[in-house]
């Protein structure tokens, strides 16, 4: 086989080859570094580059290379030479290669270098192809190439000496691999598309016709797959890597083209198309307000007799223009104001259209190769292309009517259709053009999310597999209103998706508590600190079986609860953010005796974001989701090593000592009051209904203030935390009422006695005013001055 990638271009001058040389050098520096921070520290062996925090050494060290060859007068010469140093990397079989984290580093170096020499990718492919078959057939070498987009499948040199390798089908290992490398990378991760593997697709068909009535099923199942695919117009999903926002800090103004790789451009439309498909759409309007269904049924046997609905490029042509036809259409129609009375109607012809392909499917499906679960993907994914098209040409001119018209008809007009299908279709589709990357569609957007025939029939999906699509869609409708939300910078068109966002809460809150309940942590991470109502409303979700108990009962003992010994089902991935960082293991060690104490002095650093840049975007100095992962899981080790062992899981004997709580109070006693402030709400946010959970955070807090003999701050920042969350509209979770109620009932804590709670005349009202409503609900509901006295009484023992 020939040697690894060779300098480009050719013999350089003496200057360009030194300084190739150098840059090679220093690129290699880089390497090496990676190798060691990543072979150093046990716990990031099995970590992925994506679940690292944002600007984290390896990254760096990704970008400092992509800056020196993209700086160097040798570009391409100097990117070759370091690709030919990480592939003879990757294969060394060395630790570093045999790692997930060294294996995704180095194939994310290869393509961040790829970005700025162009190269790389060829020189790489032309390698892989004739190396040898340990090489050509490494199964997880080849994924991580081909999902960075390093390796060209399509690449001529590698098609014809993998077509040679498979032998018609004689070399079954080959076939094997093939078939597994495309499943996993273009039918599961959607990594590429099958524009990019079309070389190999078909070689495979000719390798089915040609073994025809014993083909393996696999290979039939892979092919079957892939044409589903093409017709459905399935675009590449951007894999894991290094951060955007860290390739703009280091990489200056290159900006990341990995994703761009492989989108080939659309050929220009055959002459004369548009117009006979706006002729087609007009006829077809007629058609169906003549109320003739034979005529219907006639209609579409044209469309297939002119070949428009094979399910091949000219079927993608077909929606694509028909969508932008009705569009424009509307949009026109929408601007006059004697014509908007019939400005939906093409928009509503055209979901009936694919309604009626749909429901007619069985008697037309022998000419075409498109079934009913890829004609609505194709129909959902060419309105999604077209909408990002038009809001990226248009800007603030964009309308978002005529495509919330079109999703709204789709979604009613084939809920009967195909019910289980749609909806996850519908979910994916609405993912593609969430807020975050259509601005302009982002009220049409949270209607259709939150529409009466798509989220109840997500989130009742057997097995509640809607709960993840529908938990993704909420987690980016947050994620595009934090920045917003997180600085006060709340411009009309954020309030009014602010109140759509509470609604929408409210319904889940009545409708699919559970809903909440399981993924309340991953919601909590998403919402800035501010958001205090939106909060609340996730927070008191409780089991739909579950009576709460009245938290203004006189006498109340939560200790006797039989609910207060269970833990709280958690969906979300509360140990990630943890996992990824270096703590991880030292805390481990001291939570289980076996650490030393100067563990907890190094804590505090542990959770500082490590750049300005990770500091100006996330609005705080601290790693919040780092913060918010370590108090709970030290609570949730606190809790589950008590239940092993017997012993109490709540109440002060489990919760003033031991290692947990000791992590807990070195917290609270050494960060000062903005990582105090995200460590305290941390612990508020696991007051919910009763549970383990809530019973061991109530128990902490209160213990924390008591302790607190020598740090009033701590006790003025605890009190803030519950009764910030108290002063606002209802409702208020159960375990807030049932620690504020004995924070202010019971003599230990004598809160009334501290300044700050007479810090100024409105504070001193604020605090009485709440004291007020728990209390005089507390002592039996006295009404009048009595019973607020008898309330203030008791508050101030």
């Amino acid at each position: 086989p020939p040697p690894p990638p060779q300098q480009a271009g050719g013999p350089s001058g003496a200057g360009g080859g030194a300084d190739a040389r150098l840059v090679l050098e220093k690129c290699t520096a880089c390497m090496n570094k990676a190798e060691e921070v990543v072979l150093r520290s046990p716990q990031l062996l099995n970590a992925s580059l994506s679940s690292l925090p944002q600007g984290h050494d390896l990254a760096q060290l990704i970008m400092q290379a992509r800056l020196l060859v993209a700086q160097s007068p040798a570009r391409e010469e100097a990117g070759v030479a370091y690709a030919q140093k990480l592939c003879r990397r990757l294969y060394d079989g060395g630790k570093f290669a045999r790692c997930q984290l060294g294996v995704e580093w180095i194939t994310a170096s290869l393509a961040s270098i790829n970005d700025v020499a162009k190269r790389v990718s060829k020189e790489v492919t032309t390698w892989i192809a004739f190396s040898d078959n340990d090489r050509r057939l490494n199964k997880d070498m080849t994924v991580a190439l081909v999902n960075s987009r390093v390796l060209q499948l399509n690449s001529p040199d590698y098609v014809r000496e993998m077509v040679k390798l498979m032998d018609m089908g004689r070399n079954q290992p080959a076939v094997d691999f093939f078939v597994g490398l495309l499943s996993h990378s273009l039918v599961d991760k959607r990594a590429i598309t099958t524009a990019d593997c079309v070389g190999l697709l078909e070689a495979l068909t000719k390798i089915a016709q040609a073994t025809r009535g014993k083909p393996s099923d696999p290979v039939i199942r892979l092919l079957e797959e892939a044409r589903g695919l093409a017709r459905s117009g399935a675009q590449a999903v951007p894999q894991p890597g290094v951060d955007a926002k860290a390739k703009q800090m280091l990489a200056g103004a290159a900006p990341p083209q990995a994703a761009q790789a492989g989108k080939a451009k659309e050929a220009p439309d055959p002459p004369g198309l548009r117009e006979q498909v706006q002729f087609a759409l007009e006829k077809w309007v007629l058609q169906i307000q003549s109320n003739d269904d034979r005529g219907v049924l006639q209609f579409m046997q044209n469309l297939l007799d002119q070949g428009w609905l094979k399910g091949d490029d000219i079927t993608d042509r077909f929606f694509r223009i028909s969508v932008e036809v009705c569009a424009d259409r509307c949009t026109q129609q929408l601007a006059d104001a004697s014509m908007q009375g019939i400005a939906y109607v093409q928009i509503d012809a055209l979901s009936k259209l694919v309604l009626m392909l749909v429901r007619y499917l069985e008697e037309w499906n022998r000419s075409t190769t498109l079934t009913k679960q890829s004609l609505l993907n194709k129909a959902l994914a060419t309105t999604v292309r077209v909408m990002h098209a038009h809001h990226k040409e248009r800007k603030t001119a964009f309308n978002q009517k005529p495509f919330h018209r079109l999703l709204m008809r789709l979604l009613l007009d084939l809920t009967d259709a195909m019910p289980e299908a749609m909806i996850f279709s519908f979910a994916d589709a609405l993912q593609a053009c969430q807020p975050r990357l259509v601005s302009g569609f982002s009220f049409a957007w949270l209607e259709l999310v939150s529409h009466r025939s798509l989220m109840p029939r997500l989130l009742h999906a057997k097995a509640s597999k809607g709960w993840t699509a529908f938990h993704r869609l909420m987690i980016s409708l947050f994620k595009y209103m934090e920045p917003y939300l997180r600085n006060a910078d709340t411009p009309e068109p954020i309030k009014l998706l602010y109140k759509g966002t509470l609604r929408v809460l409210l319904v889940l809150l009545h409708d699919f508590p559970e809903f909440l309940c399981e993924y309340h942590f991953s919601f909590c991470d998403a919402i800035p600190p501010s958001c205090i109502q939106l909060r609340n409303l996730i927070l008191s979700a409780f089991p739909r079986q579950m009576v709460l108990p009245d938290p203004f009962t006189p006498q109340l003992n939560i200790d006797l609860l039989p609910e207060i010994t269970k833990p709280p089902a958690i969906l979300s991935p509360f140990t990630q953010a943890l996992a990824a960082s270096p703590l991880r293991p030292e805390l481990d060690k001291f939570l289980k005796g076996r650490g030393a104490n100067a563990f907890l002095s190094s804590l505090q650093q542990h959770l500082l974001l490590p750049s300005q840049a990770e500091t100006a975007a996330a609005g705080t100095r601290y790693n919040t989701p780092l913060i918010n992962s370590l108090v709970l899981y030290t609570a949730a080790h606190a809790i589950s090593q008590n239940a092993a062992t017997g012993g109490p899981q709540g109440g002060k004997d489990a919760v003033t000592r031991g290692p947990s709580m000791e992590v807990l109070r070195k917290l609270c006693r050494d960060l000062d009051t903005e990582g105090r402030y995200l460590m305290l709400n941390a612990i508020a946010n696991q007051l919910r209904f009763p549970n383990s959970h809530t019973h061991y955070f109530s128990c902490v807090l209160l213990a924390l203030f008591q302790q607190a003999s020598d740090h009033l701050i701590e006790r003025e920042q605890i009190t803030r935390v519950l009764i910030e969350r108290l002063i606002v509209n209802k409702p208020h979770p159960w375990g807030l009422l049932i620690t504020f109620i004995e924070l202010i009932k019971n003599p230990t804590y004598d809160l009334w006695r501290h300044d700050f709670v007479r810090s100024s005349r409105e504070i001193e009202q604020l605090f009485q005013s709440v004291a007020r409503f728990c209390l005089t609900q507390h002592s039996g509901g006295q009404g009048g001055a009595a019973g607020e006295e008898a309330g203030m009484t008791a508050a101030k023992g």
